[in-house]
């Protein structure tokens, strides 16, 4: 094809992106993903084994420690718990039940408000008293020991409900 003056046409210029094609994009997102993956494993792993091990040694302080010294005990760990934040909140739970079963609680939970008067409320006012206010309502160590311990006694001192 000529152009109307009866020279040749100019050619047209390269309008192509020249970046790294989609292949390559979609690589790098399934190795990223799967590096994140990888990560975010071993920081599990990591955490439940933390939390773990916090379990019989719990269970031993249990042995000399009253309700109140469980709950401080269990505060204490939180607060240099090394695994992730809710690994850490979750884990409250248990290692109250593993200091508590140590040794028969029937005096403690005496102690406890009655069941007619509670209001959910009281976790936080006992928290705020011992000193150890709540900042956070759903994450918040002593709260959940509190929770904890009213749970062990309801059911007989055989579990905590998680």
């Amino acid at each position: 094809m000529t152009s109307p003056d009866g020279s040749a046409p100019s050619p047209r210029p390269e309008t192509q992106w020249r970046g790294p094609s989609l292949r390559a994009v979609m690589i790098g997102i399934f190795v990223l993903g799967g590096l994140m993956a990888l990560q975010m494993h071993r920081a599990y792993v990591q955490g439940e084994q933390v939390v773990q091990a916090m379990f019989p040694v719990m269970a031993e302080r249990g042995k000399s420690l009253d309700a109140e010294g469980c709950i401080d005990a269990v505060i204490a760990w939180h607060k240099q718990c090394e695994a992730t934040a809710v690994m850490c909140n979750h884990g409250v739970k248990q290692a109250m039940f593993h200091c508590l079963q140590a040794q028969d609680r029937k005096e403690g939970c005496t102690k406890l408000p009655a069941s007619e008067s509670m209001d959910g409320k009281w976790v936080f006012l006992t928290c705020k008293e011992r000193g150890t206010q709540c900042k956070r309502t759903k994450d918040c160590a002593c709260a959940d020991a509190y929770r904890a311990f009213d749970s062990f006694c309801r059911t007989d001192q055989k579990a905590v409900q998680l």
